[in-house]
């Protein structure tokens, strides 16, 4: 489905100029960046004149809302002022383009670096709130990037945390307003909707973006991360078939994308890996070990040694924002409890390359061993597991918003590893304090990991915690403990089985139970069945059997 926008109205007298326009943006809205860039840089070779197409290059090398950091500012830089130059020494330019095309040189600064991407951000959302009061009533375009210079404010923290969630920022509701109102008047804009589903995904009502989610489905089939981006409100309502068939769709797409690509490596490549992560992340969800696990493999088929030691810009691409893509199957196969696989399964021979995949192999090799009543061997593991935390290769690297290790802060992915492997290692040994102990600091690890859809902890904590509790005996404490995840995991079929088999235990609530059981074999119709879902994480063992 193409794209009518922006492209429509500007200066230029050339069709195919207006046309390359559109597309332009709408892979812009798409982030896909280079393909962006090169829709541009076509139009200028039609029209040298058409100072848009050079607002848009510079808009499309500044930061967006998941890389604040943003791209290439020195070209941008010259790119912005190159705009201006040319809409200058054009007298018939429409006030709104160049308004639009000032406002885009507020991102950057001479010399690069000279003033703080926050003061950055903030001038350009200054520049950005005049051009929409004064010409964005009725123009959704304006209205979409006007509304993504305020969520530059405060990227991905839009909103506090669960479960008091509110505006984190005086901005938010403002976001969301406007947002709103330009879906009024366009409820297919490809930025308009890409930006509310943003915006409302951590929000304390995300279900208000359903509609929004089901339009864009399918609305624009060449645009891969447009079509999976419904899966970010669908996994906090519960639709965990729709967040699957969601990335299903845009894995697709983007086969199709990459196949017609040169480049061997682009910035794009991090929405094709996030894609994968999310569908095996709602798929663990869903009970479906089998695509999980496939979904799993084809990241790792795509994660060589030339991918992942890749450089882009000069930064070192693959291994800050790839190779952690590679532990997928590791969380798969403790999620679903497949001990016996996870032993024999080999591990990356490069620790150095593949650093946090290597850190994650050896906690989930520690939690098998563990399971299995192998003590000896899980200690092994877990000190091969502190060893890959000491790993200087692991510094810097990242699993989307999060880092995958803070030796300080304690507060990446792979310190929830930590807490989580303790815990089950301890446990199993029948220490039981010093294991809910770190069972506990695990839940408080995981929850406070920086917001991120899909998590890079993949296992929630407290389905860890609320079986372990069950199988002790402590059934109140687990239910207390599936009720939070419930809040937050809406209709999961791990914390409905979990609740149920709390309020057994108990012999309270018979008639809450009875509908609990009933929604929890209304979540698992779709689990595969070679798996025992027999406890909210399948190595509280005395629960499966």
């Amino acid at each position: 489905m193409s794209y009518d926008g922006l492209g429509s109205k500007v200066s230029t007298s050339s069709p195919e100029c207006r046309s390359l326009i559109n597309r332009g943006v709408l892979n812009s809205y798409g982030f896909k960046r280079d393909l962006a860039i090169s829709c541009f840089q076509k139009a200028l070779e039609i029209d040298s004149g058409c100072p848009i197409a050079h607002c848009f290059i510079a808009y499309n090398n500044a930061a967006d809302y998941n890389n604040p950091d943003g791209f290439d500012y020195r070209k941008g830089y010259h790119e912005s002022r190159k705009a201006l130059e040319i809409a200058s020494k054009i007298p018939s330019i429409p006030d709104w383009e160049m308004a639009v095309i000032k406002a885009q040189t507020y991102r950057f600064c001479w010399p690069v670096g000279s003033k703080p991407l926050d003061h950055l951000h903030q001038e350009y959302a200054n520049a950005m709130r005049k051009v929409y009061e004064e010409y964005g009533e009725n123009d959704t375009d304006i209205m979409a990037l006007f509304a993504e210079s305020l969520m530059m404010l405060a990227p991905w923290n839009l909103w506090t945390k669960p479960p008091d969630i509110k505006p984190a920022i005086k901005e938010t509701e403002e976001i969301v307003e406007t947002l709103e109102k330009g879906l009024k008047i366009d409820p297919l804009h490809p930025g308009l909707a890409h930006f509310y589903i943003h915006a409302m995904e951590h929000s304390p009502t995300p279900e208000k973006a359903l509609s929004t989610s089901d339009l864009l489905q399918n609305r624009y089939p060449d645009q891969g991360h447009l079509l999976h981006m419904p899966s970010h409100i669908y996994i906090w309502v519960g639709q965990y078939k729709e967040a699957i068939d969601a990335n299903k769709a845009a894995i697709t797409s983007d086969k199709a994308y990459k196949a017609n690509q040169e480049a061997e490596i682009e910035m794009y490549d991090l929405y094709r890996m996030h894609n994968y992560h999310f569908a095996v992340w709602a798929s663990m969800f869903d009970g479906q070990y089998t695509t999980a696990m496939e979904h799993a493999g084809e990241v790792e088929k795509q994660l060589g040694v030339d991918v992942v030691t890749s450089t882009l810009n000069g930064v070192s691409f693959g291994p800050i924002w790839l190779e952690a893509f590679g532990s997928l199957p590791w969380h798969v196969l403790v999620r679903f409890g497949k001990w016996q696989e996870i032993i024999n399964r080999p591990m990356d021979k490069d620790k150095d390359i593949y650093a946090g995949t290597t850190a994650v192999a050896y906690y989930a090799r520690a939690i098998a061993f563990a399971v299995l009543g192998r003590a000896n061997e899980a200690d092994a593991e877990r000190v091969n597991f502190y060893t890959a935390l000491r790993n200087k290769a692991l510094k810097n690297r990242v699993l989307f918003n999060n880092v995958m290790h803070n030796p300080v802060r304690k507060n990446g992915i792979l310190d929830v590893a930590e807490a989580v492997l303790n815990g089950e290692v301890e446990y199993h040994k029948e220490n039981f304090d010093e294991a809910f102990k770190w069972l506990h600091l695990a839940v408080e690890r995981d929850i406070n990991l920086i917001y991120d859809e899909p998590r890079g902890w993949m296992t929630p904590a407290r389905h860890v915690l609320g079986a372990l509790l069950l199988e002790h005996k402590e059934a109140a404490k687990a239910e207390e403990v599936y009720r939070e995840d419930l809040k937050q995991y809406k209709n999961n079929l791990w914390s409905l089985l979990g609740l149920y088999q709390s309020l057994k235990e108990q012999k309270k609530n018979e008639k809450e139970a009875e509908e609990v059981f009933r929604l929890f074999k209304k979540a698992s119709a779709r689990c595969d069945n070679s798996v025992n879902f027999g406890a909210s994480c399948l190595c509280a063992t005395k629960l499966c059997n």
